[in-house]
C-alpha cells in the first residue's frame, strides 16, 4: 500500500449509462432501506447483473451448522482453543465464525492501519484457532468489521475517513469508544481494507470472510466522495438540511451504485483465493421499512454477492422496551430467503445469549423451539454468542442447548440438503408498498402487520405457504401458485398488474385486502384499483376510520365464507380503516359497510340501518379466475387484535378458492406449527415437520405440554408413497399409503417430529 491515494472506480456521467429514464432515476432514488434490506429498485439499475449459480460441491452450499464467537478484547487472556474445538465437536457444529479484526485485530497485523488486541500479547488467536478447527475438519469464517476506527488509527491516516459538510470527522455515536466512521470510497474500506482480507486469506486457514456492518449512514463529504459524486451528477454532494427530496434521491442512487462496487470489490477478494471461500455478510428484518439516507445496500446485493443468506432472527428486540418476536419468526424468514435464492443456504443468525443482554442466556425452551422452527422450513442456524462458545464465558446455563438440533442435521445432512419449502400458496411481498411506509399516513399501522396476520392464519391452519417477491418477477413465477394473496401491497407497478391479470385470467386465485393496487410504484395514489377490473370493485375516493365502533354486516348468508356464522348472527367484527367502493354489476357481495354506531350514550348507540352501498367483502370471477376482495383489514387485524371473525374470513377464504388442493389436512392444534419442505436435487423427496408450542399463556415458555394421538394426510398432486424413513420421533408413529397420498399418525408430540419421505 502506498501513500494515502484511494482509487476511484470509472464512473458514468450520467444515470442514462446505466440504461435509466428520469423517471427510473428518481424512483430508485427513494427507496433505499436501513440494513441490509430488500432493494429491487436497485435491480433496475443492475438487470444485467446475473445472480451467482452457486456449485452445490462447494462445502457452503451443503447443511451448515455456524457457531459465532463475537470475541472481546479480554477473551484472548486465556483464550483455550483446544476447549473451544472441544465445544463444537460435542455441540454438533461443522463452521466457526470468529475474529479476525478490523477495529481489533486478533492476529498479529503487520498492515500500517493495525490495531492489535493488547489483551493478545504475542499470541495469534485466529492462527491458533483455525489451526485447531482444521485439524478436526471444522471450518473457519473470519470476520471483519471496518464500520471505523479508534482515536490512534484515525490520527495516522485523517484523509482515510468520513468528513462531514465542514470537513471534520464524523464519529460513531453509539460505540464505546465512539470509532471514526470510515465511507465506501475512502481509503479504510478499500485499499486497506482489501489488503487486509487478502492478508487474512493468505496468512492463515480460514475458508472465507463474514463482513460484518458493510455500510454507513448519511452523506459523507470526503474528497474521494465529493470528486465522484460530481463525475456522476456534475453537482455537488447535497446538503441534507438544505436539500430537496429529489437531489437526496439523486445522491442515494449514487450511493447505492458505489456501495455495490464496494461489496462487489471485498467478494472479489475473497474469490481470488479459490471459489470455495465464503463471502457473507448479515440481512436485517424484512418487516423494517428504513430511512432515507441509509446504507445504499439491499438484498440485491445479498442476491448478487453473498453465497450464504444470513437473516438476523434474535428472540428479542434490540431497542430498550424488551419484548419477543413471534416463535415463527425465524420460519418466516427463512421462508422469504428460500424465496429469493432457492437453491442457497438460508441461515438464520440466532443468539443462545440474546444480544441486548448478551451477558446472560436466553430463555432455553424458546431457543429450542426456534430452531425447530427454522429447520422445519428448510432453513439453517448461525449461533451468534457475543462472547466466547458457551462453556468458556460468565453464563453457562445455554451450553449445548442446541445440540439435539445441530446433530440433528448433521446425522440427516444428506437427506436436508438443498430443500426449499413446499407450496402452491403465495403471499405477495412488495418492496415498493414496504417504501411507502417510510412517510406513513392516517389509516397506516406497522408494515408487516398484515403479512403477520395471514401468516397467523395460513400457520394456525397448517396450510403450507411461501413468499412470492416482486423484485425481478416474471410470469414463470406465478405459475406454481393456485393461490397469491395480496396482504394490503398497495403499490403495484403496469407490469405487475398485467401480471395479475393474466394469472388470474387464466385460472389463478387471488385474495387482495384494503389499499391494494391503489398506488403505483412510486406511491402516487391512483383514482381507482389498478386492479379494480380483477377486484370487480371501484374505488369511490374514500378511506374511512373503522377502528371503533364498526361492524360488517353480512348481505349474502349462504355464502361459504359467511354460512358458519350467519345463522346466528347478522353482523361481523370491523375495525383498522376501511377502504369505501362500489361493486360492478355482477361481483357478488358478501358484507357491507356498517356506519359507525357510537356507543355512548347507550341508549342512541343504533342505525336505523345496517346495510349500505359500500362492500367489505366481494367475490368476482375474471376470466377463468376467482378473487375474494376484503375492502377492510382482515389480515392486519388477525395479527394486532386476533378477534375470530377476520381469523376465520380469511381461512374460508383461502380454503375456498383452493379447495382439496391444500396438501396437507391434519387435526394438531393451531400450537403446533406444520411444515412440509422439497428437495431441489431429487424430485418428489419431501420433509414433514411438526414443531409444538403448546405451552402457557405468557413468553417465554417454562414447559412445553406434550400433544397426543396427531394425524396428518397428504396429497401432493395425485403423487403416491414409495418410501419413507422417521427422523425423530417421540412417540409410536404409524404410515400408510392411501388413495390420495399418504396418512401418518403421531401417539406423541414433544417438541419436533420430522419424516423424510418419497413419491411417485
Amino acid at each position: 500500500m502506498k501513500g494515502n491515494k484511494t482509487r476511484l472506480p470509472n464512473l458514468p456521467e450520467s444515470p442514462k449509462e446505466f440504461g435509466l429514464t428520469r423517471r427510473d432515476f428518481l424512483h430508485i432514488g427513494g427507496v433505499f432501506t436501513g440494513g441490509m434490506l430488500l432493494s429491487p429498485s436497485f435491480a433496475t439499475a443492475n438487470t444485467n447483473k446475473a445472480s451467482i449459480k452457486l456449485d452445490a460441491s462447494h462445502w457452503y452450499q451443503k447443511p451448515v451448522r455456524i457457531m459465532h464467537t463475537v470475541l472481546r478484547e479480554i477473551d484472548a487472556r486465556n483464550y483455550n482453543p483446544g476447549k473451544v474445538v472441544e465445544y463444537l465437536k460435542k455441540g454438533g457444529y461443522n463452521t466457526l465464525c470468529v475474529n479476525a479484526g478490523g477495529i481489533v485485530d486478533f492476529f498479529q497485523n503487520p498492515l500500517p492501519a493495525g490495531n492489535i488486541n493488547k489483551e493478545m500479547g504475542e499470541r495469534d488467536i485466529l492462527r491458533e484457532i483455525s489451526n485447531a478447527c482444521h485439524q478436526e475438519g471444522i471450518k473457519v469464517i473470519a470476520r471483519i468489521d471496518f464500520r471505523g476506527v479508534e482515536e490512534h488509527v484515525y490520527q495516522k491516516f485523517p484523509d482515510w475517513f468520513i468528513k462531514d459538510i465542514n470537513g471534520d470527522p464524523v464519529k460513531l455515536t453509539y460505540t464505546k469508544p465512539q470509532l471514526y466512521a470510515s465511507c465506501y470510497l475512502g481509503q479504510h474500506r478499500n485499499d486497506y481494507a482489501n489488503e487486509y482480507v487478502s492478508y487474512v486469506l493468505k496468512n492463515h486457514q480460514v475458508d472465507g470472510i463474514w463482513h460484518n456492518s458493510p455500510g454507513f449512514n448519511g452523506i459523507c463529504y470526503c474528497q474521494p466522495c465529493r470528486d465522484s459524486f460530481q463525475k456522476f451528477s456534475g453537482k455537488a454532494l447535497p446538503i441534507v438540511r438544505e436539500s430537496m427530496p429529489e437531489e437526496i434521491s439523486e445522491y442515494m442512487v449514487w450511493k447505492r451504485i458505489e456501495a455495490d462496487r464496494y461489496m462487489e470489490r471485498i467478494k472479489n477478494t475473497v474469490k481470488s483465493f479459490g471459489d470455495d471461500k465464503v463471502y457473507t455478510a448479515e440481512i436485517f428484518s424484512i418487516y423494517d421499512v428504513g430511512q432515507n439516507l441509509d446504507w445504499g445496500l439491499g438484498f440485491e446485493n445479498a442476491r448478487d454477492h453473498f453465497d450464504i443468506l444470513v437473516s438476523v432472527a434474535f428472540m428479542t428486540g434490540h431497542g430498550a422496551d424488551k419484548y419477543y418476536f413471534d416463535l415463527n419468526y425465524g420460519t418466516t424468514i427463512i421462508k422469504f430467503l428460500k424465496s429469493m435464492v432457492p437453491d442457497r443456504e438460508a441461515v438464520v443468525m440466532y443468539g443462545g445469549n440474546g444480544t441486548s443482554h448478551r451477558l446472560v442466556a436466553d430463555p432455553s425452551i424458546d431457543l429450542k423451539i426456534w430452531l425447530w422452527q427454522i429447520l422445519s422450513a428448510g432453513g439453517r442456524f448461525w449461533n451468534c454468542y457475543f462472547t466466547n462458545v458457551p462453556t468458556l464465558t460468565h453464563d453457562n446455563r445455554n451450553a449445548y442447548n442446541e445440540t439435539e438440533a445441530y446433530n440433528f442435521v448433521r446425522d440427516n445432512e444428506k437427506l436436508l440438503e438443498q430443500h426449499i419449502p413446499y407450496s402452491n400458496i403465495g403471499i405477495y411481498y412488495s418492496n415498493t408498498t414496504r417504501e411507502s411506509y417510510r412517510t406513513k399516513s392516517e389509516d397506516e399501522d406497522g408494515f408487516g402487520n398484515e403479512i403477520r396476520g395471514i401468516e397467523t392464519v395460513l400457520m394456525e391452519n397448517h396450510i403450507p405457504h411461501d413468499f412470492l417477491i416482486n423484485d425481478h418477477i416474471e410470469e414463470e413465477k406465478f405459475r406454481k401458485y393456485k393461490l397469491i394473496i395480496l396482504p394490503n401491497v398497495k403499490c403495484l407497478s403496469q407490469k405487475e398488474i398485467t401480471l395479475f391479470e393474466k394469472f388470474v385470467d387464466s385460472g389463478g386465485k387471488l385474495i387482495a385486502t384494503y389499499a391494494s393496487s391503489l398506488f403505483d410504484e412510486n406511491g402516487t395514489e391512483l383514482k381507482n384499483y389498478g386492479l379494480n377490473e380483477v377486484f370487480g370493485v371501484d374505488y369511490s375516493g374514500k378511506r374511512v376510520n373503522t377502528k371503533s365502533d364498526n361492524y360488517q354486516y353480512i348481505l349474502d348468508k349462504g355464502h361459504p365464507l359467511v354460512s358458519p356464522d350467519s345463522g346466528e348472527t347478522e353482523l361481523l367484527f370491523n375495525a383498522g380503516h376501511t377502504t369505501l367502493c362500489k361493486p360492478m354489476a355482477n361481483t357478488q357481495v358478501v358484507c357491507t359497510w356498517v356506519p359507525t354506531i357510537q356507543n355512548q350514550p347507550p341508549d342512541k348507540s343504533w342505525v336505523d340501518k345496517f346495510s349500505t352501498e359500500y362492500p367489505t367483502l366481494t367475490e368476482n370471477i375474471y376470466g377463468k379466475g376467482k378473487v375474494i376482495y376484503f375492502a377492510n383489514q382482515p389480515d392486519m387485524l388477525s395479527h394486532t387484535i386476533g378477534h375470530a371473525d377476520p381469523r376465520n374470513l380469511l381461512h374460508r377464504a383461502i380454503s375456498y378458492l383452493v379447495g382439496t388442493e391444500v396438501p396437507v389436512e391434519t387435526n394438531a392444534p393451531p400450537s403446533v406449527n406444520l411444515g412440509l419442505t422439497t428437495s431441489l436435487i431429487e424430485k418428489h423427496q419431501y420433509i414433514l415437520s411438526l414443531v409444538n408450542t403448546t405451552s402457557g399463556p405468557v413468553r417465554p415458555i417454562r414447559a412445553l405440554i406434550p400433544v397426543q394421538d396427531i394425524w396428518i394426510k397428504i396429497n401432493i398432486d395425485g403423487e403416491t408413497l414409495m418410501d419413507y424413513k422417521i427422523l425423530r420421533c417421540q412417540g409410536d408413529c404409524v404410515v400408510r399409503k392411501s388413495e390420495q397420498g399418504l396418512e401418518i399418525k403421531i401417539s406423541k408430540l414433544e417438541d419436533y417430529f420430522s419424516m423424510h419421505f418419497s413419491m411417485g
